[in-house]
């Protein structure tokens, strides 16, 4: 196994102002293993569903991806539901159903040899789990504002996450959350000193910014006629980035892939990379 990413797998639910509906497959963590696997990788996804979780939507990730991590347990799949006002605003009430204690998730026995371990963003408390469990591996991982309070007022924990993470990829509201610093390159600085060996700030549509320690590197995205849906476009280019960095490629290529993928998300509904 190329790569084992552990996280949400979840139905999502698009509410427009008239009251339409639209229902989609999401997920952070089936967003970078799909992204990954459509990148050449061989990857292997860690979850947890209920049975309410389509048949159909399980057996077309089985086409790209391993499932034997997906767990099917009585109860329902975590439903995201995206509610969005006339005034612009919008709310994203979650239904948690079984995607409780996500870090005590069983991971498969042959799985343990991945070249690298992407934690998903799911509660801080629940990614140190995996991170403990997973001892001397290489663990890459992502964040969401669903935790920017934690990520606020928790300083030492995610100190803790952070030294023993090899790869992050924060967005710049959650770099500069995280370290308190409204500087961005700064920020990157303060994640190396914690402990992360790259921290690849993702900057929407003006690209993401690489810190290895010794220099930064700025990558512009991707041109795009027009985005369809901009959801999971940074898991996206997590799983792209990740796919060629297990191959050992050069990091410039790495970033290109990441990009590459990040701009084909946005040109279709949802998360995944595929369609269903």
């Amino acid at each position: 196994m190329d790569l084992v990413v552990l996280g949400h797998v979840a139905i999502d639910h698009v509410i427009f102002p008239d009251k339409r509906e639209i229902i989609l497959p999401g997920g952070a963590a089936t967003a970078v293993a799909t992204s990954a696997a459509l990148s050449g990788a061989k990857v292997g996804l860690v979850t947890k569903v209920g049975r309410d979780f389509p048949r159909e939507w399980l057996n077309r990730l089985s086409e790209i991806l391993d499932i034997t991590g997906v767990h099917i347990l009585e109860g329902n799949t975590i439903h995201i539901y995206m509610i969005y006002h006339e005034d612009g605003s919008v709310d994203a009430p979650v239904d948690m159903g079984v995607a409780q204690k996500m870090g005590e998730t069983e991971i498969p026995e042959e799985y343990l040899n991945a070249k690298i371990f992407h934690i998903s963003p799911i509660p801080p408390e629940e990614q140190l789990k995996v991170i403990n469990r997973l001892k001397g591996k290489r663990i890459s991982l992502d964040f969401n504002p669903t935790y920017m309070e934690d990520y606020k007022t928790k300083k030492d924990l995610m100190k803790e996450i952070i030294s023993r993470t090899k790869i992050i990829f924060p967005n710049e509201r959650e770099a500069r959350t995280i370290t308190g610093e409204k500087d961005l390159k700064k920020a990157a600085k303060i994640l190396y000193e914690w402990g992360a060996n790259l921290t690849i700030i993702t900057l929407g549509e003006k690209g993401v910014l690489l810190y290895n320690g010794e220099k930064f590197m700025k990558f512009e995205a991707l041109p795009i006629s027009e985005i369809v849906d901009p959801t999971g476009a940074g898991d996206a280019f997590a799983g792209g980035f990740l796919a060629y960095y297990v191959k050992e490629k050069p990091i410039e290529e790495c970033i290109k892939q990441g990009l590459l993928r990040a701009r084909e998300v946005l040109k279709k509904k949802g998360s995944w990379s595929i369609e269903v």
